[in-house]
Parts: C-alpha cells; structure tokens; sequence
C-alpha cells in the first residue's frame, strides 16, 4: 500500500476501473474485487470486508505485514473453472477409480459473487463426478494440504475430498 490506508488504494482502483465503490457498505466491490498475496508462486486470495475508520480494510483472513498484493478480480467462468480443475485434480489422485462418495467447499464469497449462477459450478462438478454423488457447503475458508498447492488457509477456493468404494 506504499504507506497509504488501503481504501485509498480502492477507490483508485475503482475509479482507474470505472466500478462503484460505496464505503459505507463496500461488500458488493468487494467481492469482486479480492486481495491477492504474492507468494512468488502464485497468489492466495483475500476477502476484503469492511473500512476501518482510519481507512484500514479488514480481510476474511491475514495479510501478512509487507506482503506484496494486488487487487485481484474473477469472472463467472474462471470460478466455474477453477471448481472443475479441483474435480479434475481430485479424479486424477483416484487412479482411474471411481469414487464412492465425494465433499464439495467453495468459499462464501465465490456464492456470493457468483448469486445464482453459482448453481452452473455445482452443475459442472455434478458432471464431472457423475454417476458419485456428493454433498458440500460454501464456507469461510478451507484447509488445503496438497501436493503442488499452497498449504494453509485460503479464502475463494474449491476444495474437493473424494471416498474410495
């Protein structure tokens, strides 16, 4: 933020990208207007949810202090995306068996974003899990320990957990 409150970043942000930010209740902005952490190898992503008075914003997790972030945002399809390479990645991990049962978790803010389009990303992963059913919950954050993926908490994620028969 180069020493300046983080909403000043925003409504720069919102201004250079013609999009409306109300600071009295900036969710909407928000939610498609996310926290990206540089971790050299990628990003994790955070939820941004309120203004301080002093011009702070607080996020759905950590920022760590002297992180390197960008405003990052997604579509429709690239969160649709995003839950079908989950699936993908879990089938894979099944070594060509077919699961007896299967966990579903995104992330509160992708629903949210997402209204009720939401329902064509459970649709694709229905599709790719065919005939396994599953079940699953939107939530604040998920633990993903993975191999090739970031460990710890992360905020817009899929997270995909299959069964064996």
């Amino acid at each position: 933020m180069d020493g300046q409150p983080a909403v000043e970043i925003f409504k720069s942000h919102a201004s250079a990208t013609n999009q409306s930010l109300n600071l009295d209740e900036p969710i909407a902005f928000f939610l498609h207007n996310l926290v990206g952490i540089d971790m050299g190898i990628g990003y994790k992503l955070r939820v941004p949810l309120m203004i301080e008075a002093d011009g702070s914003v607080v996020c759905a997790a950590e920022v760590p202090v002297g992180s390197t972030i960008r405003i990052m945002g997604a579509t429709i399809q690239s969160a649709k995306d995003a839950a079908e390479a989950a699936v993908k990645d879990a089938l894979l991990k099944m070594g060509g068996e077919q699961p007896a049962a299967a966990l579903f978790f995104d992330c509160v803010a992708t629903r949210l974003k997402m209204g009720q389009q939401f329902k064509s990303e459970l649709d694709g992963v229905q599709r790719l899990l065919d005939p396994t059913h599953y079940v699953g919950c939107n939530t604040h954050g998920q633990i993903v320990r993975a191999e090739g993926q970031f460990s710890g908490f992360h905020n817009c994620t899929a997270v995909v957990c299959l069964f064996p028969d």
